[in-house]
C-alpha cells in the first residue's frame, strides 16, 4: 500500500487537474507495480472508471466495465476506505478516487479539518443538516466543498435563508437541494445570493412547491449565469417556467434542463421544442425525458417538428395524453432517425394508434419500446410485435386492455 506521502504525491495532481484523466492513469501505473492486490485492483479502478466515464450509456463495453467496477468495489472498498473509520456513512469513488462522502452534520463540524486531510473529496453530503444548519453556514470547512449535497434534509426556506448568507460557499460549483420543502420564497433567496457565482449545476428536485415565478427568479439572476445544470423535475413550474429557462439572457451556457413531472402541458412542450436549449440540451445528453408533463397531441407535434430531436437516441414521453394523434405525430416525425429507445407508456393509446407505429420506420430502428398501460388489444400488441426490429428487441406491453391475453406475447420479449 503506498505510504500517505506517496499517496499524497499522487493525488496533488490528480486533483488540480481534476478533469485530466492523465494523472489518475500515471497512479494507475505505479499501482501496478504494488506487491499488494489491493493496489492493483486500485490501479484497475481507475482505468475502468475512467472509461466509464468517457462511454455512452449505449456504448457496447459498458455493460462489462459496469460488473468488472462492482466487482471491484464490493471486494476491495472496505479497505480502501478504511483509513477513514466511522467517521463518515458512506464512501463513493470516482475515476478511481474518493471523491464523495456522506457524513452526519455534526461530524462534520467537529472533524472537518481531519476528513479533508484523510480524503481530500470533492463531493460531501451532509445528514441531519436541518438541526445544526446556522453553525453549518459558519463552517469554514465548507469552503473545501465543491459539491454540497444537502438532499432530503427538510431545511425549508429557512434554513436556505441561512445558507445562502454563508462566507464559505463561493468555490461550491454544484449545489443539490432536492427533496428539501422548498417554494418560491426559498428559491428567490437563491437568486438573489451572490455567493453563487461558481455554481455550474443547481438540483431542487421533487420539492413540489416551486412554481414558475421561482423558476423566473432564477433564470432572471445574474449571479446564476455559469449554470450548466438545472434540475427542477417534480415541482409545478409550468409552461411559463420552461419560457423563463428558454428565454433567459443569463442562462446561455446551461445545456442540461431537467423539467419532467412539472405538467409543462403543450405550450411548455412548444417552448422547449423552439429553443436553442434542446439542441444544446441533446448534444451533452442525446436521451430527453419529458415523462409526466401533461403534454397532448398538440405538444407531442410541435416537439418531434424540432429538428433537434435528429440528435436524440432516448425520448421519454410516458404519463403524458399523447393519445393516438400524438403517437402518429412521433412514429411519422422525420427528425427521430436516431432514436432506438421510446417509451409512451400510460398515454391512452389504441390499436388505431399501434398500428401507425408498427408500420412506421421508426418502429424498425428500435431496441426499446414501452407501450403498457395503454388501451391495445391483442391485435395491438401482436402488431408491434410482428414489425419489431429483431428479436432482441425489448417490447413492454403490461397493462393494456388484454394483459391477461398478452402473458403469451410477454414470455417472449427479449431481456437486454
Amino acid at each position: 500500500m503506498p505510504t500517505p506521502a506517496e499517496e499524497q504525491a499522487f493525488l496533488g495532481p490528480v486533483l488540480s487537474h481534476y478533469h485530466d484523466d492523465g494523472p489518475r492513469l500515471i497512479y494507475a501505473d505505479f499501482l501496478d507495480e504494488s506487491d499488494d492486490p489491493a493496489d492493483r485492483a486500485r490501479g484497475e479502478l481507475i482505468r475502468v472508471q475512467c472509461a466509464l466515464a468517457r462511454t455512452s450509456d449505449d456504448h457496447p463495453m459498458r455493460g462489462s466495465l459496469k460488473t468488472r467496477e462492482l466487482e471491484l468495489l464490493q471486494e476491495h472498498q472496505a479497505a480502501w476506505s478504511a483509513h477513514l473509520g466511522e467517521m463518515v456513512v458512506g464512501v463513493e469513488f470516482r475515476r478511481g478516487v474518493a471523491d464523495a462522502v456522506s457524513v452526519d452534520a455534526g461530524t462534520f463540524l467537529a472533524r472537518g479539518d481531519e476528513l479533508f486531510r484523510l480524503a481530500p473529496v470533492r463531493r460531501v453530503r451532509i445528514l441531519d443538516a436541518a438541526r445544526h444548519i446556522g453553525r453549518l453556514a459558519q463552517c469554514p470547512f465548507l469552503a473545501s466543498v465543491r459539491e454540497l449535497d444537502l438532499c432530503g434534509n427538510d431545511l425549508g426556506n429557512g434554513g436556505v435563508n441561512v445558507l445562502a448568507r454563508s462566507p464559505y460557499l463561493t468555490r461550491v460549483e454544484t449545489l443539490d437541494l432536492s427533496f428539501n420543502g422548498l417554494c418560491d420564497g426559498g428559491v428567490r433567496l437563491l437568486a438573489r445570493a451572490t455567493g453563487f457565482s461558481r455554481l455550474r449545476a443547481l438540483y431542487l428536485t421533487d420539492n413540489g412547491q416551486i412554481s414558475a415565478e421561482g423558476v423566473r427568479a432564477l433564470a432572471e439572476s445574474p449571479h446564476l449565469g455559469g449554470l450548466r445544470v438545472l434540475d427542477v423535475s417534480g415541482n409545478d413550474v409550468g409552461d411559463a417556467g420552461v419560457k423563463a429557462v428558454v428565454s433567459s439572457r443569463y442562462l446561455t451556457r446551461l445545456y442540461t434542463f431537467r423539467v419532467y413531472a412539472n405538467h409543462i402541458g403543450d405550450a411548455g412542450a412548444a417552448e422547449l421544442a423552439g429553443s436553442s436549449l434542446l439542441r444544446r440540451m441533446l448534444e451533452h445528453n442525446p436521451n430527453l425525458d419529458l415523462r409526466n408533463s401533461a403534454i397532448g397531441p398538440a405538444g407531442a407535434i410541435a416537439l418531434v417538428a424540432s429538428p433537434s430531436l435528429a440528435r436524440a437516441k432516448g425520448l421519454n414521453l410516458s404519463g403524458n395524453y399523447l393519445g393516438d394523434a400524438g403517437v402518429r405525430a412521433v412514429a411519422e416525425s422525420p427528425h427521430l432517425v436516431g432514436v432506438k429507445r421510446l417509451a409512451v407508456r400510460q398515454n391512452q393509446i389504441t390499436d388505431a394508434g399501434a398500428f401507425v407505429l408498427a408500420g412506421s420506420s421508426l418502429m424498425s430502428r428500435l431496441t426499446y419500446l414501452d407501450v403498457s398501460v395503454n388501451r391495445l388489444s391483442q391485435k395491438g400488441v401482436d402488431s408491434l410485435w410482428y414489425h419489431r426490429r429483431d428479436f432482441q428487441t425489448v417490447l413492454e406491453t403490461s397493462g393494456n386492455l388484454t394483459y391477461q391475453e398478452n402473458v403469451g406475447s410477454q414470455d417472449r420479449v427479449a431481456v437486454p
